[in-house]
C-alpha cells in the first residue's frame, strides 16, 4: 500500500515532529538564584522545606513537599492537559511549542497554587508563629513560591 502525502498529512508531520523531543521543568530552576534571608540558593532552601531537616537539638523544620504533594493532587490533571495540548498539535491548532509553554505555565502555577494552601502542611512551631505572628508555611514572604518558574528545553 503506498501513502500520498498530501499537504494535510505534511503539516501533521510537521507539527509532530518535535513532539517527545521537548523537556520541561518546572520548580526552582534559575541556578544560583539566592533567598535574601538565608545563604542558601532557592532550589536549596526548597529542597529543605520538601524534606525537611534537623539542625543541631533546637531546630527542627518538618517536611513540607510542596512537589510531591501538587504532583499526587494535579498529575492526573497534568497527563489529560498534555494529551489536549498533543491533540491541538495533530490538528493544527496550536504549535508544538506553544503546547510545551502552556504545560509547563500550568504546572508552575499548580505547584505556587498547592504553596497558597498553608493548611496542606504541619503548622510552624510556637516560636516560629511568636517570631512570624501568623502560622502560614511556606508564606512568610512569598519568595519562595513567587521564584517558582517553568522552562521548555529540547532533549
Amino acid at each position: 500500500m503506498k501513502i500520498k502525502r498530501t499537504e494535510k498529512l505534511r503539516q501533521v508531520i510537521k507539527n509532530t515532529s518535535n513532539l517527545g523531543n521537548v523537556r520541561i521543568e518546572a520548580g526552582w530552576i534559575h541556578p544560583g538564584e539566592k533567598h535574601a534571608d538565608t545563604k542558601l540558593t532557592m532550589a536549596q532552601l526548597a529542597q529543605v522545606m520538601e524534606y525537611g531537616v534537623v539542625i543541631g537539638k533546637k531546630t527542627h523544620i518538618p517536611p513540607r513537599p510542596m512537589l510531591r504533594m501538587t504532583g499526587k493532587l494535579k498529575g492526573k490533571a497534568w497527563v489529560k492537559e498534555a494529551a489536549e495540548r498533543t491533540k491541538d498539535v495533530l490538528n493544527g491548532k496550536q504549535k508544538d511549542s506553544a503546547a510545551y509553554e502552556s504545560l509547563g505555565a500550568l504546572i508552575a502555577d499548580d505547584i505556587k497554587g498547592t504553596m497558597s494552601n498553608s493548611a496542606l502542611y504541619a503548622p510552624n512551631a510556637p516560636s516560629t508563629v511568636k517570631k512570624k505572628g501568623k502560622n502560614t508555611p511556606l508564606l512568610d514572604t512569598l519568595v519562595l513560591r513567587d521564584a517558582v518558574d517553568y522552562r521548555s528545553t529540547k532533549k
